[in-house]
């Protein structure tokens, strides 16, 4: 039977088996489990030709829907770590010697492979990483199997890891850990030629949802806009007081005259963070339920379409405790060979532990805070990376 969605042919038990609401006049859906999941949770609204029924996300059918595609769904996770096991457990009883083809991979899609014994620490997988990104710090660097991280003593064997395993790099430029109660992300830059302060670099945060079982739902964008009078931007308004008192754009770029720079910036407060939830519809007219905001990605544009992040001198991220505003906790310098960048993630990888501030270093070719759809994917790429 083809669904009249995606037009791919499915079986029967790939449908739903009664209507999503009494109301609905119809008798059987012709859209599968998957499209009717997506289009009532995108639209609202029941996703049959002529059937103008209002569907809440919440409903219980949906979830019906949501748990008899769960049921037909393979999970691929569960096969390897099975797999992982096994080899695990050969290589014990084998006298932990062997050796395993690790492929260590990066949130861009950047990866190594690299050959080690079995019985080696996870150590010398960092060692492996720094060799092929050498500017980075060996404490920086986090190494998650599965989401759980790899602890740096423990062998390659006693991780589970098994030959042809994925091993997802990550890049942290801070662990906000439980004494850090407001922290302050700042954007900087020095104007082109010391001069032209009008061209500028524009910053936002996009935020999203990433439920395990779901795909990445894109939600809001917080940018200077947030910050103004709702009377001229009511969207903006109602977005800031969804977010307050979890992230704040902090205004307009501040402008420095001495050093000829600008910065723009950021509060968070991330032991709130944990309670943040959001609408997953829009703003203006009836709002989709809410759900838990699950990361946060932090990204700059050049305000003029004809330059690019190279003209400003020593763009940089520097990331502050409230209490000790001059020092920073950590910072990094933005690629300058793009007109935009996704410059880092703020998540709980693996959904546990602390919130942490992850380098990304995106560039971006299209897209600017007038038109930043053509960005809204490659973040939700970046997200189904990290779940791998």
């Amino acid at each position: 039977m083809e669904c009249q969605l995606c037009h791919k042919k499915k079986l029967t038990s790939e449908y739903p088996s009664n209507p999503l609401s009494e109301a609905c006049e119809h008798h059987h859906l012709l859209v599968c489990l998957r499209c009717v999941i997506k289009e009532v949770e995108d639209n609202y609204q029941c996703p049959v030709d002529g059937c103008s029924t209002m569907i809440d996300a919440d409903t219980t059918p949906l979830w019906e829907c949501k748990a008899k595609l769960k049921q037909l769904t393979f999970d691929y996770s569960d096969r390897e770590r099975a797999q992982a096991a096994e080899a695990a457990a050969a290589v014990s009883a084998s006298g932990g010697a062997g050796l395993l083809k690790v492929n260590l991979t990066t949130l861009l899609g950047e990866s190594l492979v690299v050959e080690l014994d079995s019985s080696q620490p996870v150590d010398k997988l960092k060692d492996r990483v720094l060799q092929q990104w050498t500017d980075r710090s060996k404490n920086k660097i986090k190494l998650l199997f599965h989401g759980d991280e790899l602890t740096d003593s423990q062998s390659l064997a006693s991780a589970g890891l098994s030959s042809g395993c994925r091993v997802q790099v990550l890049f942290v430029l801070q662990e906000l850990t439980p004494d850090l109660t407001e922290v302050r992300m700042c954007m900087s830059w020095g104007w082109p030629g010391g001069k032209d302060h009008y061209n500028y670099l524009d910053t936002a945060c996009f935020t999203f949802s990433a439920l395990p079982g779901s795909a990445p739902k894109f939600l809001h964008c917080i940018d200077f806009r947030t910050q103004r009078q709702q009377g001229r931007h009511e969207i903006g308004a109602a977005i800031s007081r969804i977010y307050d008192d979890f992230v704040r754009h902090d205004g307009e770029s501040r402008k420095s005259m001495p050093d000829r720079s600008s910065e723009s910036s950021f509060t968070v407060w991330p032991q709130n963070l944990d309670r943040l939830r959001a609408p997953s519809g829009k703003i203006r007219g009836p709002r989709g339920p809410f759900v838990p905001v699950t990361h946060l990605f932090f990204v700059v544009f050049t305000f003029r379409d004809d330059t690019n992040i190279s003209v400003f001198r020593n763009p940089q991220l520097k990331v502050f405790d409230q209490r000790d505003p001059q020092t920073p906790l950590c910072s990094t310098n933005l690629n300058p060979r793009a007109k935009g960048l996704i410059v880092c993630l703020l998540n709980k990888p693996g959904g546990r532990g602390a919130w942490q501030v992850t380098d990304v270093g995106q560039p971006l070719a299209e897209g600017s805070i007038r038109d930043y759809k053509s960005v809204w994917q490659i973040c939700a790429d970046i997200i189904d990376k990290q779940r791998l």
